[in-house]
């Protein structure tokens, strides 16, 4: 069975691509479930619709005037619908156990969301809401003040503390506080905090799920969470029948890890690599589909999620464009070099904390090729690289400057990418990682060694370009070298020698 935490570790691209064959090309050799069957869907013949997913929560240094600049930048790309996640980011009045990890977040602060919501909107930008029922940001944090609210694991354990920095414990959905709990913050977040927001987000879960207990199997556990959608879809359609509700289609496809229950056309279904199920999604009034390829991946995989979307009459494509700025307290996905960690946008030190990362040169390369991809996914690779050029460096961008940046982009996202820092190549303290944790062979370790090897000519050319905007790229080749000092260097030798 594919989980998101099995994407999350081995990347989308590479685990979509032995899905969703020939979704996504394939990346590096992983044991994964057989192929799922190809169900014919009619190609859309319009430009593939764009949306983008943040974890808003995990934001929490960038203030009102950086996020209407990011809005900005995603009116630029033709987004039009954007999720902030906003469990465990707002300050919940009726249970401030919900943000009280998240203090410090900009917007437990200041609430300035409901006007970043109006700024959205003169951009066109529609704006929903998201949030896990019973789990994830802020959710979790409740059991942590109602213990006897925690969901039971298979074995008859309770749940184990988990989470992407709003750590905590899941919920039993089958017990009537845990329910009042889960309506109330829900209904207070939409209701009372944004009532100008365009809808929401309810994400279920596959990590960690009540299945013990009166929770018996994930099928009636998502029985038990599917009454908690329809009721809360009821209310917010009674306030406003236009509002967009995205689902999951875990209450509809049964299976080992879903329910067969009744689907309503007004509900937005949003497919994922370990999700995905186009039979079904024939079947649906609007689908979407979600990755990971724009925040991790080469701009030739978002190309290939855009084909694939528009191939299979997907109405949108609808990635992740989040970052993370959250100091991390916990070995997040195992990555214990994290740990006391000020994370940064994209990985990057010299991008501020409280700064739009999309306008940097290599972040916007995926966005590039979004935009680009989206009006054309049969874009030539000739016909990218020169839009490439033009968007980052203007008129007068070489074929040399478009090639470099594109080398750095690889350096940066190529090389097993996680979530929160560089590839390995780029962030020695991720190699040190991997390597501890066994996930690196000697074929990696040399590929490292080579493009460190050619880096110094690219910095020297980046140096001298008379082109200001090329010029810019020096930052991150400072960054590459400064992060490679002599020990780093010395344990990628040492480890080489044993090859």
């Amino acid at each position: 069975m594919v989980s998101r935490r099995d994407v999350f570790r081995i990347g989308s691209a590479a685990l979509a691509g032995s899905l969703l064959q020939p979704a996504v090309s394939a990346g590096p050799a992983h044991a994964v479930p057989p192929p799922m069957p190809e169900i014919p869907m009619t190609p859309s013949a319009l430009p593939v619709g764009r949306g983008c997913y943040l974890t808003f929560c995990r934001i929490p240094t960038a203030g009102l005037r950086t996020w209407k600049s990011i809005m900005d930048s995603f009116a630029e790309d033709g987004v039009h619908r954007v999720v902030l996640w906003m469990g465990g980011a707002f300050r919940s009045r009726k249970f401030p156990i919900t943000w009280r990890y998240n203090r410090n977040h900009r917007n437990v602060c200041d609430n300035f969301v409901g006007e970043l919501i109006d700024y959205a909107h003169t951009k066109d930008i529609s704006v929903l809401l998201g949030f896990t029922p019973y789990t994830y940001d802020g959710t979790n944090q409740y059991a942590l003040e109602r213990p006897d609210l925690k969901a039971q694991q298979a074995n008859g354990k309770l749940a184990r503390t988990q989470g992407i920095h709003s750590w905590g414990y899941n919920l039993d959905p089958t017990k009537a506080d845990a329910k009042l709990f889960m309506l109330e913050y829900a209904r207070e977040m939409y209701f009372d905090f944004y009532p100008n927001a365009d809808g929401l987000l309810i994400e279920s879960s596959d990590i960690d799920i009540c299945t013990g207990g009166d929770c018996g199997g994930p099928k009636h556990y998502y029985e038990i969470e599917f009454e908690f959608v329809r009721q809360l879809s009821d209310e917010v359609w009674a306030h406003d029948p236009g509002a967009e509700i995205i689902v999951h289609p875990n209450y509809f496809v049964g299976g080992p890890n879903g329910a067969t229950l009744p689907y309503d056309p007004r509900w937005t279904v949003i497919f994922s690599p370990w999700t995905v199920n186009l039979e079904f999604a024939k079947k649906v009034s609007r689908a979407y589909y979600f990755d990971l390829d724009v925040i991790s991946q080469p701009p030739g995989n978002v190309r290939a999620s855009v084909r694939w979307v528009h191939e299979h009459g997907f109405a949108s494509y609808f990635p992740s464009q989040e970052f993370f700025t959250f100091v991390a307290e916990h070995a997040e996905f195992g990555e214990t070099n994290l740990v006391g960690q000020q994370l940064r946008p994209f990985g990057f030190d010299f991008i501020d904390l409280d700064e739009n990362p999309y306008r940097d040169p290599v972040v916007a390369v995926n966005r590039v090729a979004l935009r680009e991809y989206a009006v054309n996914p049969d874009l030539s690779d000739a016909d990218f690289r020169e839009r490439l050029g033009r968007a980052a460096f203007g008129d007068t961008a070489t074929d040399q400057d478009v090639a470099d940046l594109l080398f750095l982009h690889d350096f940066c996202y190529g090389r097993d990418k996680s979530l929160f820092s560089l590839a390995v190549q780029a962030d020695p303290r991720a190699m040190r990682d991997r390597l501890e944790r066994g996930l690196l062979g000697f074929g990696d370790l040399r590929a490292i060694r080579s493009r460190l090897d050619a880096l110094p000519a690219v910095a020297e050319r980046l140096r001298c370009s008379r082109n200001p905007a090329v010029r810019r790229l020096t930052q991150h080749t400072r960054l590459i070298q400064r992060n490679w000092d002599s020990g780093a260097r010395d344990l990628l030798a040492a480890h080489l020698r044993l090859d």
